[in-house]
């Protein structure tokens, strides 16, 4: 039986104790996708960052919560099985603070905000895959405002992924925070698949068959 890694919500890096860096997004597509595949009685190991509550674990699953990208990082490295399904659903920082205060900043300070890049999960993942047989199938997502197929196409191949689900963020109804969404799959062997604005519920269910079909072509 297939096991599906499926990563959600955001990340935080902390500046001090209570300021972090972030971004909107809730965890609901990750959580919809890790569902559709519960329903379908696949192991799950659902990672979730620090979103919305109501996302925050998946019942049927086996649950991590994460805070940073480095935690997320770990939380997928251990979790990766030769021949499972990675689902990089979450949108983890691409920047942490260099340098986290223990204390409260206080407002007088002024501080300079210095700046290092965080890992990047799928291509660690990829590095990881190449000692697996069978290996797993690598699938992402590009949430971008413009020249966006352009981006998802060279992400598909600069991260070695088998599938990428493009988002166009700039649209209305559509990315963080949004209870709708529409995508466009890419895949390794050259298929692409318009899939219409509709429910993340509805659109987990669309992603798993996605994923299920290349599973097959593939095998």
């Amino acid at each position: 039986m297939r096991h599906f890694v499926v990563t959600s919500g955001p990340t935080r890096e902390y500046l001090d104790p209570i300021r972090y860096i972030s971004n909107p997004s809730t965890g609901r597509m990750g959580h919809a996708i890790a569902m559709a595949a519960v329903r379908r009685h696949y192991q799950v190991t659902y990672i979730a960052g620090p979103g919305n509550p109501e996302y925050s674990s998946v019942v049927g699953a086996k649950n991590i919560a994460v805070t940073s990208t480095e935690d997320m990082l770990a939380a997928v490295l251990e979790s990766l099985t030769p021949g499972c399904v990675l689902v990089m659903a979450a949108a983890p920082a691409d920047y942490r603070p260099k340098m986290r205060s223990p204390i409260k900043i206080k407002k007088r300070e002024s501080p300079q905000l210095q700046l290092v890049a965080n890992p990047d999960i799928l291509q660690e993942a990829a590095r990881r895959n190449t000692q697996f047989s069978p290996r797993a199938i690598l699938v992402g997502f590009a949430a971008e405002t413009h020249d966006t197929e352009r981006y998802a196409l060279a992400k598909l191949r600069e991260k070695d992924l088998d599938m990428i689900f493009l988002n166009d963020v700039s649209k209305p109804g559509m990315g963080f925070g949004a209870a709708t969404n529409a995508l466009t799959m890419f895949s390794k062997d050259g298929r692409r698949r318009e899939l219409p604005l509709a429910s993340k519920e509805e659109l987990g269910e669309k992603i798993l068959d996605c994923i299920l079909e290349y599973a097959v072509a593939e095998s």
